[in-house]
């Protein structure tokens, strides 16, 4: 987590500052309205569209470590209804077009119950094994459902299609071609969390790996 020490120790504020300074780049576009610009998100390694990198309710100006949130699911409450079949964070498949997807954060989710079942989240991490540094992120994923006795995908990409939801553009799984192991726990009220992990291969998200 050297990043996140870095930024605890300076202050996520002042970092934005030097980041912004350093770039040469005169104050500008601000897409989400967090006092950083979208100049400075990429250096610093959030995300323009999101106020909220990391899913903790704090505005990534006043979070001082805006891509890392500790674990906030507790782990007690009944065992889950459901289980993660499937989780894709490369050599995706897009099952519509029948053709190859760009890689991107995947889960198939099987809902063993006779309801249908709602308000999930998700909250992953994302470990380079060769840098040592660590991102954790809680997407809310309002309106994926899934019917009972069946399964969805939800998809963690751009977030431009329905089921798909926002992933950091700027984190390390787009922007490092290192290794990196990524894992997933899905959860919903009143029970349990279901966690898997995936290996994902060296190589940048959209290179050969």
């Amino acid at each position: 987590m050297k990043t996140n020490r870095i930024i605890a120790a300076i202050g996520i504020g002042t970092l934005a500052s030097i980041a912004f300074a350093g770039s040469g780049i005169a104050a500008g576009l601000d897409t989400d309205g967090d006092g950083i610009p979208d100049t400075a998100e990429a250096l610093l390694g959030t995300d323009p569209l999101n106020a909220d990198t990391d899913g903790d309710k704090l505005n990534d100006l006043e979070d001082d470590n805006p891509t890392f949130l500790a674990d906030p699911f507790a782990k007690d409450g009944a065992p889950a209804p459901f289980s993660i079949v499937e989780a894709l964070v490369e050599d995706n498949y897009d099952f519509a077009a029948k053709k190859d997807a760009p890689d991107h954060f995947e889960l198939l989710v099987k809902n063993l119950s006779a309801s249908d079942l709602k308000g999930f989240s998700i909250y992953y991490t994302i470990d380079d094994t060769e840098a040592g540094t660590r991102e954790a992120y809680l997407v809310r994923l309002d309106g994926f459902a899934v019917p009972a006795i069946g399964e969805a995908r939800v998809h963690l990409d751009d977030g431009s299609l329905p089921g798909h939801f926002r992933a950091n553009p700027n984190g390390s799984y787009y922007q490092s071609p290192n290794a990196k192991e990524i894992t997933f726990e899905l959860a919903t009220d009143g029970f349990a969390p279901v966690t898997t992990q995936v290996a994902k291969d060296k190589g940048g998200a959209e290179a050969a790996d």
